[in-house]
Parts: structure tokens; sequence; C-alpha cells
């Protein structure tokens, strides 16, 4: 959902369900790596249980990415 489950986003679904997964948009390893990661990582609380979307290819910098995850508190 590149561009749409933004925080807004799930802000507004988290209002329709309190127990449905949410999940952020898609963020490229190379957006963590390289970028701003607060910008693409934070999230508000309300949102649990929220995954975060990764997408890449190299296996290391997934693994690093979806550690930087589980530091910001994602739950998937």
């Amino acid at each position: 959902m590149l561009d749409w489950t933004d925080r807004h986003c799930r802000a507004f679904h988290r209002l329709l369900t309190p127990h449905a997964w949410l999940y952020t948009e898609m963020v490229t390893t190379g957006a963590l790596l390289h970028g701003d990661v607060a910008r693409h990582l934070r999230f508000n609380p309300g949102e649990h249980p929220v995954a975060l979307q990764l997408g890449g290819s190299d296996p290391a910098d997934l693994a690093h990415c979806a550690r930087l995850a589980q530091d910001w508190g994602y739950d998937k």
C-alpha cells in the first residue's frame, strides 16, 4: 500500500476496529539505511498491533532493517 497506509490512514483504520493488524506503507531498505529512519518508522502507540512492510533484495539489509523495526516497537 505504497503512499496509502501512512500514519493518518492507520489512525483512521484503528478507529474502525481496535483489533485488526495495521500495516505501514512499504519502506525500502535503502530508505532506512540511507535516509531519515524516524520519518519512516515512527508511529502512534495506539496503532498496535502494527507491522512494517519492508522492500528490498539483500538479505543482510532486510535483516538489519527488521532489527530497526523491532527496536522501534513494531509487532511484526
